[in-house]
């Protein structure tokens, strides 16, 4: 099979998304506008993606969050099926992870829109890249590999409290939360009675108070290209440890510049990135915490100014990148909200005692508000029937997918 001579003519490609994520609404939509013609495989988690109008054709497949290769048959079957297709583009974690697993199977496809793959594994090992930090003498707070209870309690006493405790793997939970934050030796005790089977390597790291910072980046072996700094005014976890529900793009800092464009460099880095540091709105005390090597937050940086979409399509396709000018110049106090995650964060608290229901209805109306000055992570007045399904979901999700459907494949696992 010889299949990747990608056309580069100009407004007949085809591209395929692969993943579950909000991010690929944006993208899709990005690409649509530049006379792309894209398809996606979608499972039930998909936000109802197969709804866009942005969208040209899509086909099912069992979800990659799963972390297995149960999707890998039916997504090969589909390719086999439409030769057509330029590019494969991941929008989630779980579709990037898949890829990478099988990456030279999927490049004799399609070309991938995607980092090269030591820089996919460098990212996702967070002690590896606190490593680079120290080399490349990005900030970073005090932080402690561990690999048991006992040296999880010794790293703590030396640290000291306030701390955070996260996976070393990023993206991964614990205990069901991206991190966990520790404001005592009995606030550790209460979470740490056992050691999670899961992961055999955790990070505890001094916590530096303050909103996350995600720098969206797109870059060309090893030069920005775009970034623009989201502050995360909100989260879908009250501590500020979940994903963003309400983010404006800031100014950044010098030492944030600075410190996205080393990582870069020194990664050599290629297509979009998200880089992730806290800034202590007080002291200006800043830590690097972590790159996703995918795209995040989309439509916020679409919005402020940075067009990794079609950016990614034309490095793909090994067309010239015409001169961006200056990376750091977009637009300043563009609003973002995932109004869904914000709702979902109300319930939890409502439902776990920690919010009553006159909290609730308090910070409703301010959710509304921000609702409507924003951009939102799915709904697009133009392309509505996506969010109307994702609000519906309750009601029709049992006749989305047939409890116990098929997928049938012609191809055998490569």
């Amino acid at each position: 099979m010889n299949r990747p001579q990608a056309n580069t003519t100009g407004g007949d490609q085809s591209v395929l998304l692969l993943g579950d994520s909000r991010m690929a609404f944006p993208i899709a939509k990005a690409l649509h506008k530049q006379g792309v013609n894209v398809s996606a495989g979608v499972s039930i988690y998909s936000n109802y993606l197969e709804w866009s109008r942005y969208v040209s054709q899509t086909f099912a497949h069992p979800s990659t969050d799963a972390g297995t290769d149960e999707a890998l048959p039916v997504i090969l079957d589909w390719l086999d099926q439409n030769p057509q297709i330029d590019v494969i583009q991941p929008v989630s974690e779980s579709a990037s992870r898949l890829i990478l697993r099988h990456r030279a199977t999927f490049e004799q496809y399609a070309r991938l829109v995607m980092p090269a793959s030591q820089t996919v594994e460098l990212c996702a090992n967070k002690g590896e890249m606190f490593r680079l930090c120290e080399k490349l003498k990005i900030p970073l707070a005090p932080f402690e590999r561990v690999h048991s209870l006992d040296a999880l309690f010794g790293a703590s006493r030396r640290i000291g409290f306030p701390l955070i405790v996260k996976p070393s793997t990023v993206d991964a939970e614990l205990f069901g939360r991206k991190a966990i934050i520790a404001r005592s030796e009995q606030d550790l005790v209460e979470v740490f009675s056992v050691w999670p089977d899961l992961h055999p390597e955790l990070i505890i790291q001094k916590f530096v108070k303050g909103p996350r910072l995600s720098v969206i980046f797109s870059a060309q072996e090893g030069k920005l290209l775009k970034a623009v700094a989201v502050s995360a005014r909100r989260t879908h976890e009250e501590d500020g440890t979940g994903y963003t529900v309400l983010g404006v793009t800031v100014a950044p800092t010098p030492v944030i510049q600075q410190a996205t464009e080393r990582l870069v460099g020194a990664l050599d880095y290629i297509f979009t990135g998200c880089a992730q540091f806290i800034v202590d709105p007080d002291t200006g005390e800043t830590t690097f915490m972590e790159i996703n090597p995918r795209t995040s937050l989309a439509r916020i940086s679409e919005a402020a100014g940075v067009p990794h979409s079609v950016l990614g399509l034309r490095q793909a396709l090994g067309e010239t990148i015409l001169d961006q000018g200056d990376p750091w110049a977009t637009k300043l106090g563009v609003r973002y909200v995932w109004t869904k995650g914000d709702l979902m964060r109300l319930k939890r608290g409502v439902a776990s005692g920690m919010k009553t229901w006159s909290d609730a209805m308090f910070e409703l109306p301010i959710l509304m508000l921000d609702a409507c000055r924003a951009h939102h992570a799915i709904f697009d007045p133009v392309d509505p029937m996506p969010m109307i399904g994702t609000y519906l979901n309750v009601v029709i999700k049992r006749i989305r997918r047939p409890k116990g459907a098929q997928f049938q494949t012609r191809t055998a696992l490569r």
